[in-house]
Formats: structure tokens, C-alpha cells, sequence
């Protein structure tokens, strides 16, 4: 008879389960066993994290319990200069930066019984509209872009209420864009000056409805100028619905990421920014770099919130930029809805209204100067040293408005470009 108990069984629900002692471990098994389970708690040198790539995990496994965030697109060409941020006066509207111009002007629009003038699209739901058009066509893969019911949805998608006032404001900053032109300048290596054309959207079909009593255009459906259409296939950036969501409230908060969702992943190495530089490209309308950087600290931050992938340092004199994934990948981590509305509620005011500085005669560098400039300074960006330069002049006491602007800006490229070459 063997001395080992006997194995009982018992049927529950047509099973037979079946009790057993456990085997008897020997001391030398039990000494193993233990080395093992200690051995599972060492992490490995290879296996450590630091705490900002322990929150990047924990962020990416709570993102993947949300619902997927949405891909929105927007042109490259509104990521590198922008539209306006506050109603403009004029009919015009122009943006400049290394050696190329965007102009926008207003038009106008047939209200059934007249032509009805628009203003020039500004704010963020101008930047949004904008955004909502590029992405129906980019999705669609279509001229043609039905914007009634769609506009809707995009709104729902970050973050907008679609009643009353808001759809209102941004009805009429789709109106706005629907009858602006775009025109565009550049010089060419050879000195040749060359003026373009590209008009956004080729037709705009709208309901004659009313508002507050008067006569009003309810979008339906417009289809997008050929030329435009192409090169926006060709130079669509991917956005996060959400992150628009946490920025919607802000035009320069959407504009700086823009900026950054466009620069950061093409990045080859670490790029630094001077103020300067960043108010030139994205600064215009702000009397000064210095005041350009004070509004744009708290738009970086909140950018920086709902794109938290993005490796932007703040440094001494400007911003120092590192490769990052884009926006929306799986490399990159994600922003929930609810933090994104926390952000929203946090960014600051909008910044006052500022007077546009009195116009001054812009003096251009020679295309030769700036060819001898790439020849002295391969690795070095002309564009960003006449920034420089410029703001040198405007605001150093020593300096004075030079006879021969080439040749100053010569001179001063020499001691600009010495201390990394």
C-alpha cells in the first residue's frame, strides 16, 4: 500500500477536478527557485528608464484605452507663414521671410442678388476652417469638399461648440477664405524676381439664409483650385484632433504648433532659433522680438502639453529645436480629450490688439551677397544671419543705418558666423 494520500475528486458542473499534494522540493531546488525570483527583480542595466520615458510609456498605455485620435492636415505653407491673428483693417495682407512673400487679398462674395465684400480670414477659427478644408480634400482625396455637415463634425472633433455664436464665427471665416487669393514671390538664384498665383478654392456654393435679420452665406460645398489642390496632396501635415482640441482657443498657440509639427521631424541635427529670428517668420505683427517672446512662452508651453513628443528647449537668446516624431505616429505620445480641454482653460488671454508698425522701406541683401554669404558660410543660413543683422540695427545703440547695406551685413556675418565655424 502506498503511504502518499489518496487523490479525491470531485464533479462540479460535469468536471472533474482533481486535488493532489504538491511534490516535496528539495533544499537545493528551493535555493534555485529563490535565486531566480530575485533575479526577476533586478533591472538590468539595458532595461532602465529614465522618469520622463517611464511617464512617456505610462502616457502611451492610457492613450491606448482612449478612443483613437483623429488625423487633421494642414498645409505647409500656412505652418511656415501664417494668417493673420487679429481682424485686419485693410484689404492686404503680407508675410515675408527668407527671400520669399505670401500675400492675401480679401474678395468677395455673390449673395444672390450682390456681391457682399469679405474680410481677411484671421484668428484660430480661420486657421481651423482652413485646417477643416485641407483635411476633407486630403482624406477624400477630392477637390470637391462638402462643408456643411462636415464642418459640423470638425468642430465636434476639437473641441468647438457647433451652436450659436461659434458656428456663426466660424461660418463666416470659411466665408472669408473662400474669397481670399493668394499670391506668392521669391527670387531666384540667378536674381530673377518671380510673382505666382493660386486661387485657394475654385467655386463656393452657400445657402442665402439670415442672420440677425440680414442676409447670410451658409456654406454647402466648394471644390479647391487645381494648383492648390496639387500641392496640398503633395505638402500635407498631419495634426492631432486633440491637440487642435487643447488649442483652439488660441491663433498663436495653433501657429506655433504648426511650426513645430512641420520642423521638428525633418530636423538632422539640433537647430537654435534666435528671437529674432522666430519674430521675423512668425512675429511680424508684434512691435519687437521681445514682446513676440513674451506672449509666445505661454503658447509654446501649452504646445508643448498637447505635443509632448516634441524636443523644444528654451535657451539663452531663443529656442533650441531637436529631432522629434511627428505629431501623430505611434512614436509619438498622444494628448486625451480631457487634458487637452485642461490646456485649453489654462492658456492665457488672447494678447491685446497691437498697432501694425509704421511701414518702413525694407532694404533686400543682392543675390550676389547672398551667394558670396553660402560660399564663405556653407553650413551657415543667410536668412537667419540677416535676421540677426536686422535686429542688431534696430536695437543696438552703436549701430547706425548703414550706406552699404551689403557690405555691413558682410561684416557683420563675419562675427556671426565665427563662434561654431
Amino acid at each position: 500500500m502506498s503511504d502518499s494520500k489518496p487523490e479525491t475528486a470531485e464533479a462540479r458542473n460535469g468536471l472533474v477536478i482533481s486535488f493532489t499534494d504538491p511534490p516535496v522540493m528539495t533544499e537545493e531546488q528551493a535555493r534555485q527557485l529563490e535565486a531566480r525570483r530575485r533575479a526577476d527583480l533586478v533591472i538590468k542595466p539595458e532595461e532602465r528608464m529614465t522618469l520622463e520615458e517611464l511617464h512617456e510609456r505610462m502616457a502611451k498605455r492610457e492613450a491606448a484605452k482612449q478612443k483613437p485620435d483623429a488625423v487633421e492636415y494642414q498645409h505647409s505653407l500656412l505652418c511656415a507663414l501664417t494668417l493673420p491673428r487679429s481682424r485686419q483693417e485693410g484689404r492686404e495682407y503680407v508675410r515675408e521671410w527668407q527671400g520669399r512673400s505670401l500675400k492675401l487679398v480679401a474678395g468677395e462674395l455673390w449673395d444672390g442678388t450682390k456681391w457682399v465684400p469679405q474680410p481677411l480670414p484671421y484668428g484660430p477659427k480661420a486657421r481651423l476652417g482652413f485646417m477643416h478644408i485641407c483635411t476633407e480634400a486630403v482624406k477624400t482625396q477630392s477637390r470637391y469638399v462638402e462643408t456643411e455637415g462636415s464642418a459640423r463634425a470638425f468642430m465636434q472633433r476639437v473641441g468647438i461648440g457647433d451652436g450659436g455664436n461659434h458656428y456663426r464665427l466660424f461660418r463666416q471665416q470659411m466665408n472669408a477664405l473662400a474669397a481670399t487669393s493668394l499670391r506668392g514671390g521669391y527670387t531666384k538664384g540667378d536674381g530673377k524676381a518671380v510673382t505666382f498665383a493660386a486661387q485657394i478654392i475654385e467655386r463656393f456654393e452657400a445657402w442665402i439664409t439670415r442672420d440677425d435679420g440680414q442676409p447670410a452665406l451658409w456654406s454647402s460645398n466648394l471644390i479647391l483650385g487645381e494648383t492648390f489642390y496639387q500641392d496640398l496632396i503633395q505638402h500635407a501635415v498631419p495634426l492631432s484632433a486633440n491637440a487642435l482640441r487643447g488649442l483652439s482657443g488660441s491663433a498663436l498657440a495653433l501657429d506655433w504648433y504648426g511650426f513645430f509639427a512641420y520642423r521638428l521631424h525633418k530636423l538632422e541635427k539640433p537647430l537654435f532659433l534666435s528671437w529674432a529670428v522666430l519674430h521675423a517668420q512668425l512675429g511680424q505683427e508684434y512691435a519687437n522680438a521681445k514682446d513676440f517672446k513674451k506672449w509666445s512662452l505661454p503658447a509654446i508651453k501649452a504646445v508643448l502639453e498637447v505635443y509632448p513628443s516634441a524636443k523644444v528647449e528654451q535657451v539663452t537668446g531663443g529656442l533650441m529645436l531637436k529631432r522629434s516624431p511627428p505629431p501623430i505616429t505611434r512614436q509619438c505620445v498622444g494628448v486625451l480629450p480631457s487634458r487637452a480641454d485642461q490646456v485649453k482653460a489654462d492658456l492665457p488671454p488672447l494678447a491685446p490688439a497691437l498697432p501694425a508698425p509704421p511701414a518702413a522701406p525694407v532694404r533686400r541683401l543682392h543675390y550676389k551677397t547672398i551667394e558670396k554669404f553660402k560660399a564663405l558660410y556653407p553650413r551657415k543660413d543667410v536668412y537667419a544671419c540677416e535676421a540677426d543683422f536686422r535686429y542688431w540695427l534696430a536695437n543696438s545703440a552703436k549701430a547706425e543705418e548703414p550706406k552699404n547695406y551689403d557690405g555691413a551685413f558682410l561684416g557683420f556675418a563675419k562675427k556671426w558666423a565665427r563662434p561654431t565655424d
